[in-house]
């Protein structure tokens, strides 16, 4: 009688165990998409995300006033990976494609494909002027320059 007990106590605790593995209890979080004012020490935007989703951040470059987009891609580790690089004219901080290397000219904006570059985070100076914009993975805009009206320090990265 005591060994029918406990293997029936065994089956129970093996159905609950898969059960809670196939809801979700068991399995590792997701990473989560964090944008911080780092000038404050507040969030501004967090969401769930998966590895090889895409970000595109997009603003006016501060200097010349011409319109940049960056395109991310998050890595299972975390890092953000640069894709792509778009600008509309030359600036500090923008790259210069040099005689040989591949880049196109699309809507107005020269296309730079990127080498894969690795990032642990982004750290951006945001103003109002700068008009940044973060589109997330799921598509949602986040006016970053509305969010941080009196300009500051934006970080973004992924948390695990």
């Amino acid at each position: 009688m005591k060994r029918a007990w406990s293997v029936k106590v065994l089956g129970v605790a093996l159905v609950a165990i898969v059960t809670l593995a196939t809801a979700g209890w068991l399995a590792a979080p997701r990473p989560r998409l964090v944008v911080e004012d780092a000038t404050h020490e507040r969030v501004l935007y967090q969401a769930r995300v998966a590895p090889g989703s895409q970000l595109v951040l997009s603003y006016v470059h501060s200097s010349e006033h011409v319109p940049v987009r960056g395109t991310f891609v998050i890595e299972a580790d975390g890092a953000l990976v640069v894709t792509q690089t778009a600008f509309a004219g030359f600036g500090p901080g923008l790259p210069e494609p040099k005689a040989g290397e591949a880049w196109r000219f699309e809507n107005g904006m020269i296309v730079v494909d990127a080498t894969g570059q690795r990032l642990p985070e982004l750290r951006i100076r945001v103003a109002p002027f700068t008009k940044h914009r973060l589109r997330t993975p799921s598509g949602q805009d986040v006016d970053l320059s509305a969010l941080m009206a009196g300009g500051g320090s934006v970080l973004i990265h992924v948390a695990r």
